[in-house]
């Protein structure tokens, strides 16, 4: 099937031949890509002049209560999952905010959720089942193949197809969170602050502002569980829109407006103290309208700044901000605290992550902020970020990077998985 595909951040747009998996050499090419649901917000997985493979609709799920796991379809996305889980009552903090994604694309890009200090995705991942034309069906995990599932997880599908994994559950206490709202204008402060919070729940949004001598005003919002209570609904999945206004590009109209979903914000906790975690868990889904304002291109950009160096890093990085003036639409703060393997984003500090609006400083803010990082040995989000290259991706992970392309490439054989960060080491 011939299809036009498109990364979201509007950096690739292409006609592609996707073929849907049903476990035949024949429909493997030399060099395949894998593209999942396609709602991945760069343009990682969309290599061209390859076979793109898309696993085919099978989605079963099966709960072991007694060692609160979860086996699931790879092709399963988080809502369906989410739904089930809900119903039995168990849940997944670490699940994506934005549920229309796959287990497979979790596991394969290193997701994480609204509490990555508590762990990202594959922190919790038992068991991976994976299909390679080069060896057939394989089953992975920490007693068996324990190489394999190590470069798999946070391994962006190099290793091949994910057709099954099995997740750790948590018993959900209740579907009501507590709420509680702060306002910040300085990010240290405010991270500093998370770092003292034992929530389940943290989620902040800072706006930059040129126009006055603090740029940057924040709010963030806390949770806890709420009383033993539970309100079973199903989320109502919301598609991201295609559609561009490009009313971000015009910085009165951006402030204006965040300044207004900020009013409203604190309106909402005042007038209800309390959340279901279906809007807690996933509150991306809650705002795919957000997208409708941006213009056609912007970046995504992640970072972990090492714990010890955050507050030498924020000085440096409102300068260079302060000096390029860069269209920043949305920033938020999260902390982590886990170790990092491989290619995956984790390690202990504070994480930025920021969408800017393309414009004409926008290649030149990035060019100082991939400097900056690498002076304070930071760890890059590869896959959120269309303007990261496989030069900078090596030349972040310099350890470990050919050591871990060369044992895919004892895998990977007479048919290669790539994409378009390793493509030309494949």
């Amino acid at each position: 099937m011939i299809k036009t595909v498109k990364s979201i951040d509007g950096f690739f747009k292409e006609k592609l031949n996707i073929v849907k998996l049903n476990y035949k050499k024949q429909q493997f090419d030399r060099y395949n890509t894998i593209v999942g649901e396609g709602n991945s917000i760069s343009n990682l997985p969309y290599l061209s002049n390859t076979k793109a493979i898309k696993q085919k609709d099978s989605r079963n799920f099966l709960i072991d209560k007694k060692n609160l796991l979860l086996t699931v379809d790879g092709n399963s996305n988080l809502a369906d999952i989410h739904n089930f889980l809900l119903k039995h009552k168990y849940y997944c903090h670490y699940f994506s905010s934005y549920p229309l994604v796959t287990v497979g694309g979790c596991i394969a890009n290193g997701t994480h959720g609204i509490a990555p200090k508590l762990g990202i995705f594959n922190d919790f991942v038992k068991e991976i089942e994976i299909y390679n034309p080069n060896f057939g069906l394989k089953k992975l995990s920490n007693k068996q193949n324990k190489e394999i599932f190590e470069l798999t997880k946070s391994g962006f599908g190099m290793t091949g197809i994910i057709v099954r994994a099995k997740l750790k559950i948590f018993k959900l206490p209740s579907t009501n969170i507590k709420i509680e709202n702060f306002e910040f204008n300085d990010l240290l402060n405010c991270y500093k602050f998370m770092k003292q919070s034992k929530q389940i729940y943290n989620q902040n949004s800072f706006t930059v502002n040129y126009s006055k001598k603090k740029i940057f005003f924040g709010r963030l919002i806390m949770g806890s569980f709420g009383k033993k209570e539970f309100v079973i609904k199903k989320i109502k999945n919301k598609k991201i829109p295609s559609l561009r206004f490009g009313i971000f590009k015009y910085f009165f109209l951006k402030n204006l407006i965040f300044n207004l979903i900020f009013l409203l914000e604190r309106l909402k906790i005042f007038l209800k103290k309390e959340r279901h975690i279906n809007d807690i868990l996933f509150t991306s889904n809650k705002r795919t309208a957000y997208f409708l304002l941006m213009p056609d291109k912007f970046i995504e950009y992640q970072n972990i700044i090492p714990e010890k160096k955050v507050k030498n890093y924020l000085v440096d990085f409102e300068n260079i901000i302060l000096k390029y003036r860069p269209n920043i639409s949305l920033l938020h703060l999260k902390q982590f605290l886990n170790d990092s393997k491989n290619f995956e984003f984790n390690g202990k500090g504070l994480a930025i992550a920021i969408h800017i609006i393309k414009d004409k400083n926008l290649e030149i803010f990035v060019k100082k902020l991939i400097e900056l990082d690498f002076k304070y040995k930071c760890k890059l989000n590869l896959y959120k970020n269309s303007l990261i290259s496989s030069n900078i991706a090596e030349k972040f992970n310099k350890n470990n990077y050919q050591k871990i392309l060369n044992k895919i490439k004892k895998i990977n054989k007479n048919y290669k998985f790539t994409n378009n960060i390793f493509k030309r080491n494949i």
